[in-house]
Order: structure tokens, then C-alpha cells, then sequence
């Protein structure tokens, strides 16, 4: 509008310098601009009294070609949406502040030089909610901790093989065995083998297309999910502040566990430990011939003293069965470590000795064999209850905690606040105290250790209790009666960091609904 403003005053302006001009004439072309009203024969008339109309006439006529062109270019440019007209002068608002994009390139040349004409921008609305992409799964590490065995591989066979069969498929892949069992809860023999030298980790996995091969997968290494600093403490019973925290104490008809066999898949047990006190019946040993170096059975000691501890401290379950089977143990970088070959060769020994419960205080990465063995157990009745991890809030889902059919613990501390390093997620179940604990620990003496560990194996002698209190009781019953039984902390219902809550072991072994114990 501007524009067209000062072209037609430009134009007036004009007319009024060719009135006042004696010499004016028009010249011929200047025909080409008049209107047919205005068209009259030229005169020379000094005075310029002539020349008004045709002046006057042309003005008029360089007013509309103006306006005519600019019409022109306006049909001829893109249309754009216009804004609503407005009666009232809008209110300026404020435009949201849009972040740039990196690594912006700057535009060529040429492009440049022709740009696109201007068009209305809308005002630019957010909506209320922004559509996130769903996060790709993790894969759980423990700190600088290697995940596998970067030495050997595990070789899952399928099921009625013979040896000379076996023989011949390590023969053809040049393979050394390093060790080979039978797994009976999969029924299926699994070989421990070398890496060749001239064999990469994903050429060997590729052995997956044999048809003798049922699988072949990283041996996968585990770690106890327990803080290494035990802060030594006299030993006096005081200082379980679980006991009174789960309900233990207001037991009085002598749950005990008594007829329940509990695996303890870990490093070990000490059996000769005062806290221990004679209570492991069974035991397994995936390095019969180790150097005693290698071994340390302290983990495995202090979990099974909170389950079964008979003095120095009181135990979960006095009179469970404890059977042990020792899958863990040191390896050159130091690390108290277990891999997926022997971890699976001993849930396969205790469930076929008759373990009912299965404490799993350990972590690591997704594992198809050791989830296949999860998966035997669970079908024969056997519950597992296992570590969530202490990675942290950050850190992605352990197993085999993570596992649908396993019971996933997290740790809390005297007042119920949420252990620091406790992993989170959807799959954490129940919590129980892990922190600051008293445990048996070295030769003969007690600790405080810190863990979800150490929350786990509150769990497993609680579902002792249950079970020796009624031996026929349903996994899934079991299952149910922990989640109702739980105090619920955190976020109202299971949360990413309580899960169902923590737990109260007098309502789960009395079966007392929270509805009941409020009355």
C-alpha cells in the first residue's frame, strides 16, 4: 500500500510539471498511454492553456497502468493464507523461542540471489503432548567389568545326539572342549569351547546354522549384587532391625522353614561359620579342582546367614534346608565373577535334588541359556527370587531379575528410603532391607554389608516360611500373597522403585489381608 501511495503521488506530481511547462508537446508514443476520452489532436499553444486536459489525461493514464501492473503481479504471484481481518490492532505476543538446528549448511549461491517471496507465517502452536519415541533396550554392564568371556563360548547341542556325534561336530569346527555337560532340566548337552585363533566371536556364533546346533551364544559373565565393604559389628541381634521392620518378630508358632529346600546359587557357603551352624545339607561345586585362591565363599556366607543364621545373629528361617551351589570365583582381573555355563549347571543341580526356592544374588546382561533354564524351573514349581541389581537409577534392567518368572528384590534401609544404588524398572517387584545389614562374614566373625543381595535373601526366607507353613502353596498364590502383603511405599501402587512395596512377612506367612490387619 505504501508503495502504490507513492507511485500515484509520484504520478500527480508529474501531471502538475507537464501543466506548467510552456514547451510541452506530447510526443507521438505518448498515445499509446491515453484513454479514448482523452484522445484529441496536439496544439502548440505558448500560453498552455491547451494542454490541461491532455496533462490531465495522462496523469490519469499513468495512474491506472500503474495500478493495472501491479494487479498483474499480484495474480501472478503464489497465494498465500492471509490473517482474518481485524477490527481492533492485535496484541503482540511474544514468539516461542525455536532452538536451531545444528550443523545447519548454508544456502547456495544462486539461491540466494532469487529468493522465495514473502509469505504469512502463522503463529505456531505446541501441542500438548509431545509424542516421545519409545527408548531401545540396554545392555546392562557393571562399571569397567568385562560382560563376557572374551576366551571361550558356550554350544548349546540338541537334545539325542550322540558322543561320536559330538566328537564330530568339534572336529569339523576345530574346536577345543573345555567342558561338557548335561544340562537334564533343558535336556540338552552344553559345551564350554575354546576360540580358535583363526576364529572370530562372530564366526563362532554363526555355528547357530548347524542343524546339530540348538545354540551358540557368548559365555556371559555374572556378579554378586552386593556391596564389597563389610564394616565389621559385634555380633548382637540388635542390630537386624529387619526382624522388627518385615513383621518377623510376631511370629509365635514357630515358622521356621523347616522342610524347605533353598538353594543358594553363588560363591559358596562357608558351612563350618558359627552363623551357619551345620544348616547346609547339600552342595555343588562348579571348580572341583580350583586352586583355593580362586575361591571365596564370603558372598555366599552372607546371604545364607540372613536366610538360616543360628547364632551371632538370627536367621530368616532357622530350619531351612540350605543347599549351595558354588558357580562363583575369582578371575585373573581380580573380579568375583560367574558365567552362564556353570550358573546353569548349578540351578540344573538343585532343582534335581529338590530345591523349592532358588536365591539368585546376581546380575548381568539378557542370557538365552540361563533363560531357558529360568524357564525349566518355573514349569517344575521352583520359585526364584533374584537381585535387581546396584547399578543405579540409570543403569538398564539386570538379570535374571529382569525375568518375567523370576521375583525381582530392590534394597531400603531402616527407614524405608530406597537403597541409593538399587537399579530401577518395571520389573522390580518387592523391597526388603539391604542396607546396612548384619551378616556372617570371613572365617568366624559378623558385618554390616550393603546390597540387593543382601534384600534378597530376606525375600527367599520369607517364602521358606510360607512354604513350611503350607508345603503345597501355588507359585502363583505365592506370588500374590507377597504383592498384597507388602506396605506400599513410593508412588500409590507398584512403582519403577519399590514395585509392590516392602515387604511385610508376618502378613504373607499368616495370609492376614491388609483390610483384616485394619480391623
Amino acid at each position: 500500500m505504501k508503495r502504490a501511495a507513492f507511485q500515484t503521488l509520484t504520478c500527480m506530481g508529474l501531471g502538475c510539471l507537464l501543466l506548467l511547462s510552456p514547451d510541452f508537446v506530447a510526443p507521438s508514443h505518448a498515445n499509446d498511454y491515453y484513454s479514448e476520452s482523452v484522445r484529441k489532436p496536439k496544439h502548440r499553444d505558448r500560453g498552455g492553456s491547451n494542454l490541461i486536459g491532455p496533462a490531465i489525461g495522462l496523469g490519469i493514464t499513468i495512474i491506472q497502468g500503474v495500478r493495472e501492473r501491479e494487479r498483474q503481479r499480484q495474480r501472478e504471484a503464489p497465494v498465500y493464507d492471509a490473517p482474518p481481518p481485524q477490527t481492533k490492532k492485535p496484541v503482540r505476543t511474544k514468539r516461542p523461542k525455536v532452538t536451531k538446528r545444528p550443523n545447519r549448511t548454508k544456502r547456495p549461491a544462486q539461491q540466494a540471489r532469487n529468493p522465495k517471496p514473502p509469505r504469512y507465517n502463522p503463529r505456531i502452536v505446541l501441542p500438548e503432548v509431545l509424542r516421545v519415541a519409545r527408548a531401545k533396550p540396554r545392555i546392562y554392564s557393571i562399571g569397567d567389568k568385562p560382560w563376557s568371556s572374551d576366551k571361550d563360548f558356550v554350544v548349546t547341542l540338541r537334545p539325542g545326539l550322540t558322543q561320536a556325534t559330538v566328537e564330530a561336530f568339534l572336529e569339523q569346527y576345530g574346536l577345543t572342549r573345555l567342558e561338557q555337560t548335561r544340562v537334564a532340566l533343558l535336556d540338552q548337552v552344553v559345551l564350554k569351547v575354546a576360540y580358535p585363533e583363526s576364529m572370530s566371536p562372530q564366526e563362532a556364533l554363526r555355528m547357530a546354522t548347524d542343524e546339530r546346533v540348538f545354540r551358540a551364544q557368548p559365555n556371559y559373565y555374572y556378579y554378586p549384587s552386593a556391596d564389597n565393604q563389610v564394616e565389621s559389628a559385634d555380633p548382637f541381634a540388635e542390630l537386624q532391625y529387619a526382624f522388627a521392620k518385615m513383621g518377623l518378630t510376631r511370629l509365635t508358632d514357630g515358622e521356621s522353614g523347616e522342610g524347605v529346600k533353598l538353594a543358594v546359587i553363588d560363591s559358596g557357603i562357608r558351612a563350618d561359620h558359627p552363623a551357619i551352624g551345620g544348616q547346609v545339607t547339600e552342595s555343588f561345586s562348579a571348580f572341583p579342582e580350583a586352586d583355593g585362591a580362586t575361591l571365596n565363599a564370603d558372598h555366599g556366607t552372607a546371604v545364607a546367614s540372613i536366610i538360616a543364621a543360628q547364632s551371632g545373629m538370627k536367621g530368616v528361617a532357622r530350619d531351612v534346608a540350605l543347599m549351595s551351589a558354588q558357580v562363583f570365583r575369582f578371575n585373573e582381573a581380580g573380579h568375583m565373577v560367574g558365567d552362564s555355563y556353570d550358573i546353569v549347571r548349578g540351578i540344573d543341580w538343585a532343582v534335581a535334588n529338590g530345591a523349592k526356592i532358588l536365591n539368585l544374588s546376581f546380575a548381568g546382561r539378557q542370557d538365552s541359556l540361563l533363560a531357558a533354564a529360568v524357564d525349566a524351573a518355573d514349569a517344575k514349581g521352583v520359585i526364584m527370587v533374584a537381585a535387581a541389581g546396584n547399578e543405579g537409577a540409570d543403569a538398564p534392567a539386570a538379570y535374571p531379575a529382569a525375568y518375567d518368572n523370576v521375583i525381582a528384590v530392590t534394597a531400603t534401609d531402616e527407614d524405608d528410603g530406597l537403597y541409593d544404588f538399587a537399579n530401577r524398572g518395571t520389573h522390580v517387584e518387592l523391597a526388603a532391607p539391604g542396607v546396612d545389614v548384619l551378616v556372617a562374614a570371613g572365617l568366624d566373625g559378623y558385618g554390616l554389608q550393603t546390597g540387593t543381595s543382601m534384600a534378597t535373601a530376606y525375600i527367599s526366607g520369607s517364602v521358606a516360611l510360607m512354604l513350611g507353613r503350607e508345603p503345597d502353596l501355588a507359585v502363583r498364590a505365592i506370588k500374590e500373597r507377597l504383592a498384597r502383603s507388602a506396605l506400599d511405599l513410593g508412588e500409590t501402587g507398584r512403582d519403577r522403585d519399590f514395585g509392590f512395596g516392602r515387604l511385610d512377612a508376618f502378613k504373607a506367612v499368616t495370609n492376614v489381608t491388609q483390610s483384616a490387619q485394619a480391623n
